[in-house]
């Protein structure tokens, strides 16, 4: 009995190392890229990866993905809520990392339009 559970949980550990190791060679955002949104304006993101078998999935809510904004006083991220928020205008890079992938995304907070003239 004790082997047996031995067996299983080494079973159950190999299988959550095969999970945890899986190669993502490429991440994206969708809507694509580039990011483009308003002061004050508020855009729900997805950030999808394709991993060594060519198989997509959804990686928004992933506790390993990492995101970062160049600038978090020109463009905020909420991870939680997956959006990006615009907080002034201006320039900011957005760098996502998953597992080895990352990608670069570039994006645009734009003035309220009723401010432009």
């Amino acid at each position: 009995m004790r082997r047996s559970l031995q067996f299983s949980g080494l079973f159950l550990l190999s299988i959550g190392l095969a999970m945890a190791g899986i190669n993502w060679k490429a991440l994206w955002l969708e809507p694509h890229m580039p990011v483009i949104l308003g002061v004050g304006e508020i855009k729900p993101y997805t950030v999808m990866g394709l991993n060594g078998r060519d198989v997509r999935a959804d990686l928004s809510k992933a506790r390993d993905l990492h995101m970062t904004s160049s600038d978090p006083d020109v463009l905020e991220i909420d991870r939680e809520q997956a959006v990006f928020r615009g907080k002034s205008p201006g320039h900011v890079e957005i760098r996502i990392s998953f597992s080895e992938a990352t990608a670069i995304v570039q994006a645009f907070v734009k003035e309220p339009k009723a401010s432009r003239q």
